[in-house]
């Protein structure tokens, strides 16, 4: 029962840091870099890795990695850091076709 709260602390988190982030880049000028930064703060957030010796278990993948890479000796940080990637790489694909494709998006005829 513990794991559900704890994934229900991480996305209360994650939706508050990106409530920042939207403040934050309410201003920036490019509407591909604002799409993307406000889409890369949720993946990285939400990323669920495995946890290595606890099977069943998983946990936010940049907690492992950092867990794995800077606290174990025998850290097995790679799984996790390949999770992160991929997820960047979806959200830079979904951040770039939103920008170019999604809604608030100003079309000239000219």
């Amino acid at each position: 029962m513990s794991e559900p709260i704890a994934w229900a602390a991480a996305v209360v988190a994650a939706l508050l840091a990106c409530v920042g982030i939207w403040v934050l880049t309410r201003a920036l000028r490019c509407r591909f870099l604002r799409i993307w930064l406000r889409a890369l703060s949720l993946a990285l957030m939400l990323t669920p890795a495995p946890l290595p010796n606890f099977e069943g278990y998983y946990a936010p993948a940049y907690i492992v990695a950092l867990f794995e890479a800077v606290f174990q000796l025998q850290g097995q940080p790679a799984q996790s850091l390949k999770l992160l990637l991929a997820t960047c790489l979806l959200a830079t694909v979904v951040a770039a076709l939103w920008s170019w494709l999604g809604p608030g998006r100003r079309r000239t005829l000219d």
